[in-house]
């Protein structure tokens, strides 16, 4: 009879998964990352991989969520380091936080890229509602956390600013693989064009959102 597992081997089990996972995906697409190389790669067999991330989808939904919790753990440990804002520094710390993200988070990039068009097809909807309640918790912490440096800005105000950043990320990316922009890649480095065009549209836009915020 198989040995049964503690909450914490289970836990530790999943996690060294999804960072293998991490590592194979940075080496190849999506359409090229197969589950069976994972296994293979984790020294598992298949059907242990898939007891534990039941598909492909859901193995990179969680990833996805993971990546976001990095983010924002990172932006509140900088987030520590200021005293108090004034409208002009927090501007200045968003706009930078912001370019922090598009250059050096390419994972969490790659996997948002794919959210909507692969990923939300084939999970069930609790695993879903789970990645969402950990991200809304993550913007609360950091909305409130916020405020108490700025008391010029309202916490539902800067939540709902915080909220809007990460769908501006989001649809930037996804409308840089537009059809319009598609047919330019043709012409084009690929890599060059989507980053040129979503770094761009995500600072333009949400240094737009900022002024808004301040005004």
């Amino acid at each position: 009879m198989p040995k049964q597992l503690t909450e914490k081997e289970i836990t530790d089990k999943k996690e060294c998964i999804l960072k293998i996972a991490e590592n194979m995906f940075q080496e190849m697409s999506y359409v090229e990352f197969t589950m069976s190389e994972l296994a293979r790669r984790c020294d598992m067999a298949k059907g242990t991989i898939f007891r534990y991330y039941e598909t492909k989808e859901t193995l990179f939904t969680n990833m996805l969520y993971e990546e976001y919790q990095r983010w924002f753990k990172s932006e509140l440990f900088d987030l520590d380091k200021v005293k108090r804002f004034t409208k002009e520094s927090y501007r200045e710390f968003i706009l930078k936080e912001t370019e922090k993200v598009l250059k050096e988070r390419p994972l969490l990039i790659r996997l948002v890229s794919i959210k909507r068009t692969i990923l939300d097809k084939n999970v069930k909807s609790e695993d879903l509602l789970r990645g969402m309640e950990g991200l809304t918790k993550a913007i609360k912490t950091l909305s409130v956390e916020t405020v108490s440096k700025a008391d010029f800005l309202d916490v539902m105000d800067v939540f709902e600013f915080y909220e809007t950043r990460h769908l501006i990320i989001v649809g930037s990316y996804n409308l840089s693989l537009s059809t319009n922009n598609r047919i330019k890649l043709e012409e084009i480095d690929h890599e060059n064009l989507v980053r040129i065009d979503m770094d761009r549209l995500v600072m333009k836009t949400t240094d737009n959102q900022l002024k808004a915020l301040l005004c």
